[in-house]
């Protein structure tokens, strides 16, 4: 009778035993690595719209409380199975760090479609932590863009303040400056500049057309060329606003007149205030559709 009692008692050790080490609360998972991407106008670094034959930079941002051992790319095309791209020399790699900072340089593939970009880290017991990009590829082509930088008179452009003797308005189809007098529907861009605001410039543009304007960030001056590239500036923009508030350097695409796919790419090259002679002035360049 003891010895049945020592074994029910055995028993029970044995499965409570059981149930701490595979049911209990503190029961531990492994860490897995953390995987970041880099931002910047630079790097891609979330969902974006692409010319086909593209290049483009990810940058990778990894760490661990353990070594991370692997670095992975794949690509999948259209819903397709996962690939290693073709000519990667980093898609495979094998690392022994606990901070891992790589650029991944990629292109997009010839044909419009979808691409999911995958980038999987891991450490040595398998561990792994994968983060995802999707790219809508537009497709090759396009024709390349005629780029505007001074007027009829070859004097760099420039928009005015509005409430000054000089031209505060731009029409962006015909590539003119224009006066108050001049007829709204012309003016794509046009100076803002209240009454009350005489003192204190605000360099802020409007439009009295309908033409909109989108913020760049991962598009710049330099990497839009074609009309394929410039479609995809404006689907990748956020919202398109009709009045904005500039600075040297910033980059918009411009919706002209409400028209569905008519385009134009704006750079600020220059914003000049002066004292007490409203001759303040936003200096830019532009690039068009043929």
């Amino acid at each position: 009778m003891k010895r049945i009692k020592l074994l029910s008692l055995a028993l029970v050790a044995t499965c409570a035993s059981i149930f701490l080490t595979n049911c209990g609360p503190g029961e531990e998972t492994a860490p897995k690595p953390v995987l970041e991407f880099v931002a910047g106008s630079e790097y891609v670094s979330s969902d974006i719209s692409l010319a086909g034959d593209e290049e483009f930079t990810v940058g990778l941002r990894g760490s661990h409380t353990e070594n991370i051992v692997s670095l992975k790319v794949t690509v999948s095309y259209n819903g397709g199975a996962q690939l290693v791209p073709a000519n990667c020399s980093i898609c495979d790699t094998s690392f022994s760090t606990k901070n891992l900072d790589v650029d991944f340089v990629g292109t997009t593939g010839t044909s419009a479609g979808e691409e999911v970009w995958s980038f999987t880290i891991a450490d040595k017991d398998g561990n792994s932590t994968t983060k995802t990009l999707t790219i809508t590829n537009l497709g090759t082509g396009g024709q390349s863009l005629i780029e505007i930088t001074q007027d009829n008179n070859q004097n760099t452009l420039k928009v005015y303040n509005f409430r000054g003797p000089n031209s505060g308005a731009y029409d962006l189809v015909v590539g003119s400056n224009l006066l108050s007098a001049d007829d709204n529907m012309d003016k794509d861009i046009q100076d803002s500049t209240a009454e009350a605001e005489i003192s204190n410039w605000p360099a802020r543009w409007t439009s009295r057309n309908g033409t909109t304007f989108k913020k760049m960030s991962t598009y710049n001056w330099g990497n839009v060329t074609n009309t394929t590239e410039l479609n995809a500036a404006w689907n990748d923009g956020g919202t398109a606003v009709g009045t904005i508030s500039v600075a040297k350097d910033d980059v918009y695409v411009a919706q002209l007149r409400g028209e569905a796919g008519k385009f134009v790419l704006i750079e600020i090259t220059d914003v000049v205030s002066t004292s007490g002679d409203n001759l303040d002035y936003v200096q830019f360049r532009y690039k068009k559709q043929p």
